[in-house]
């Protein structure tokens, strides 16, 4: 975008000493600078060097009606930039600057930088500041050229909106949270950024994964059913079966196991143990529903019926005629019932003492943590009994791989 730019606005403009034309006045362009911008206030960031002073002084001197001019302080009237061929300093220096600036912003100004100016590590680092702070545009002074400069008198401004790049970083810095498992990070980071139908389609990915990492497939399903990303189009299915799924059914489990593989993945390796345990206890549920109709609430007298050698044991635990089943109760129930599955549990040593881990960390009663070697083990040897015992559970745990494993295409 061209032109002067009309909404009440601060300036930050860099000042060198410039090279000199036969049509060319460095102080003039940049008196004509100020007076098509025409900030309410403005500041002036010249280097040490005496020219470069100078030149500050008379643009000041020069500036047009209504722009004020802004001292850095009382008793120093610019501020300097004392290494201006290094670009780091001056890019601490600047993002000073900036900040100053906007302690005077009012409600609906912008604050500009024109860093056209200066010498060449100067203009990049007042490049990279605005960048850095996020300073809503970049403004350059530009017109008909001869002998390298512009020439006085045919200056124009030459706008940089920053949105977009702010945006591109933001899906980048978001697809790196991603995945890595942050998606609550990622929808967070993206939300200022939604001016795009690929922010916007990115921002819902990392929301509706968000959701689903948790198990809330309602959630979910809501995210994904008001979005217009692709990938979320391709598994509303999935998600909307997964929504109107009880919870004691193959395809929920396929999404637990699928969720611990995860964040296993991720390093969350006793989170990743915590769900294997909850897939175990949560298969064992399964079976009782589908191969012996027993389904919650447990009454006790219905469990009793079905083991009679655990009717002690379970009325002493039993409130109100209804037993709590986890994951030990589940199996013992189980094995009463003669089923095969809790029989290569109780077999199967090591599995139950890598389980018996999530007990020592946080996810249970204690802070040990779970080596990423032990929680490895675990999942390997839990899917190998559960697939020896569902035989549907591999074609579900295929349909729980189809959700988003990146956030962009």
């Amino acid at each position: 975008m061209e032109g002067v730019l009309t909404m009440p606005s601060l300036l930050i403009l860099t000042v060198g000493t410039g090279t000199t034309g036969q049509h060319s006045n460095l102080a003039q362009g940049l008196v004509n600078t100020l007076r098509q911008l025409r900030p309410r206030l403005f500041w002036l960031v010249p280097s040490t060097s005496p020219d470069s002073t100078t030149l500050a002084e008379i643009v000041r001197d020069g500036a047009p009606a209504g722009c004020t001019f802004q001292p850095w302080t009382p008793m120093q009237p610019f501020p300097q930039l004392e290494q201006h061929d290094d670009l780091f300093a001056c890019r601490i220096a600047l993002r000073e600057v900036i900040h100053a600036a906007r302690q005077q912003l009012r409600h609906g100004e912008r604050l500009i930088v024109n860093p056209t100016s200066g010498t060449k590590q100067m203009s990049a680092a007042a490049t990279l500041a605005a960048l850095d702070e996020e300073i809503g545009e970049i403004v350059f002074t530009v017109g008909e050229r001869a002998d390298g400069v512009v020439k006085t008198g045919t200056e124009r401004m030459a706008s940089f909106s920053t949105g977009v790049f702010f945006a591109e970083r933001a899906l980048r810095e978001a697809g790196r949270l991603f995945e890595a498992g942050a998606f609550d990070g990622a929808a967070r980071l993206l939300e200022p950024y939604r001016s795009s139908p690929e922010t916007v389609q990115a921002h819902d990915v990392a929301r509706c994964l968000h959701h689903w990492q948790r198990l809330d497939f309602k959630e979910a399903r809501r995210v994904a059913a008001g979005s217009t990303a692709p990938r979320l189009v391709a598994v509303r299915s999935r998600l909307d079966a997964l929504a109107r799924s009880s919870e004691l059914s193959l395809s929920v489990l396929a999404e637990l196991l699928h969720s611990a593989a995860e964040l296993r993945r991720w390093g969350a390796h006793e989170d990743s143990l915590a769900r294997c345990y909850r897939a175990l206890e949560l298969a064992a549920k399964v079976r009782l529903a589908q191969a012996h109709d027993i389904q919650p609430p447990y009454a006790l007298e219905t469990l009793g019926a079905a083991a009679p050698s655990l009717e002690k044991k379970l009325r002493a635990l039993a409130r109100d005629g209804q037993c709590t089943l986890g994951l030990l109760r589940s199996f013992e129930v189980l094995d009463a019932l003669g089923d095969a599955l809790a029989g290569d549990y109780f077999n199967h040593r090591r599995l139950r003492d890598l389980l018996s881990l999530r007990n020592e960390t946080i996810a249970g009663h204690g802070t040990e943590n779970v080596s990423p070697a032990q929680a490895e083990e675990t999942s390997r040897h839990l899917d190998a009994l559960l697939a020896h015992h569902f035989s549907d559970l591999s074609a579900e745990r295929r349909l729980a791989a189809t959700r988003p494993s990146r956030l962009c295409p």
